[in-house]
């Protein structure tokens, strides 16, 4: 796959274009964007070259990468149906996969698909915010059809996502989506709608928005996503978003008529086996995915804190494969989750961090 097509070339292509190009300088990728998106994507060098018609673009490609929103992605299928050659492999990077897949059926038959979804992204959009590292360890969802799946060229293309620093993670379309509306497209609907009720609170307490900090702001943190992307993302997978509205419905009246007859102790049910699945979520990594090695580690809330976290395993030589900060308390502290590649890595870490002064920690 020495030639690749790159259609659309904004924050998630360029960012795929310069993460291949820092570590595959060998492959030859041609995009199309808009003039202007093109000249910038040249220029910070996430394409090697720009392509002055889409059928320049697609009609030679080893592989076609669609980095463009759902519906758009949809119609080029139907647009370069008659531009590719027989057996090009295709790729995309939507957020839900059936229609996607439908599509490519439907149009390009003669070639070998593999749906693709990085779960990564910025709050920032545009090629100009593009960043090599983008997919350094996030989740890489990919979703082949069971012929393409067979080929020596779905290696190649594994072997290229990889290159990006992505964590690669197989499952089927049906199942993409069907987890994606439940911990992807449920969590944002309500973030939504508890500022939309908080919004609604404020003509009757003024300063209820001073008050929402804490554990308000981070649920409500992905509130400010753009609907013009949702929007695609909820269309595409309406059926899922409903089936998973109407058991979170449920889940909610059952709570409601808990509270109403006074019976705490099956709310209290609901609390501890939301803690305990919660905990266990950081490592219970399953499928394809290789688990990381997690440490705990507490931190005082003062200026520097974190930069001497880091610092600590940078004299140790340790690189951090994932973060998460789990809890804060204004004034206190908070505790992070640290994720590394190996047990050994982990432990490593605990004597840093603690010899570092910090209370750290393996489950």
């Amino acid at each position: 796959m020495q030639y690749i097509a790159l259609i659309g070339c904004g924050l998630m292509g360029g960012s795929l274009g310069l993460a291949l190009r820092t570590h595959r300088p060998d492959v030859d990728i041609v995009g199309w964007d808009g003039p202007g998106t093109l000249a910038t994507a040249l220029k910070m060098g996430a394409i090697s070259r720009s392509a002055e018609s889409l059928e320049d673009a697609v009609s030679n490609a080893d592989l076609i990468v669609l980095a463009a929103p759902l519906s758009a992605t949809v119609a080029l299928f139907e647009e370069i149906g008659p531009m590719v050659r027989e057996g090009v492999w295709i790729h995309d990077l939507c957020s839900v996969k059936q229609p996607v897949a439908q599509a490519t059926a439907k149009h390009l038959p003669h070639c070998h698909f593999v749906g693709g979804h990085p779960m990564t992204g910025s709050e920032k959009s545009g090629i100009r915010h593009a960043d090599a590292a983008l997919y350094e360890n996030a989740t890489y969802i990919l979703c082949p059809d069971e012929a393409s799946a067979a080929l020596d060229g779905y290696v190649s293309l594994q072997g290229l996502l990889r290159d990006t620093g992505a964590r690669l993670l197989e499952m089927t379309p049906e199942a993409h989506d069907r987890v994606a509306a439940r911990v992807s497209h449920l969590p944002q609907i309500l973030s939504v709608l508890l500022v939309n009720l908080a919004d609604a609170g404020r003509r009757q307490d003024p300063e209820l928005l001073r008050l929402a900090a804490g554990g308000f702001r981070d649920m409500t943190r992905i509130a400010s996503s753009p609907f013009a992307m949702w929007s695609d993302i909820l269309e595409g997978n309406r059926d899922e978003a409903m089936q998973v509205l109407d058991a979170f419905s449920s889940l909610l009246d059952s709570l409601r008529d808990d509270l109403d007859d006074g019976n705490m102790a099956a709310i209290g049910d609901r609390f501890r086996q939301a803690e305990q699945l919660r905990d266990f979520i950081p490592t219970d990594s399953k499928g394809f995915l290789k688990p990381l090695a997690d440490v705990f580690v507490f931190t005082a809330d003062r200026p520097g804190a974190l930069v001497d976290l880091t610092g600590a395993l940078h004299e140790a030589n340790l690189s951090i494969k994932d973060i998460e900060l789990l809890r804060i308390r204004e004034n206190t502290g908070g505790t992070f989750r640290l994720g590394f590649d190996t047990a050994s890595e982990a432990d490593a870490a605990v004597r840093s961090l603690n010899a570092a002064g910090f209370t750290a920690y393996r489950l």
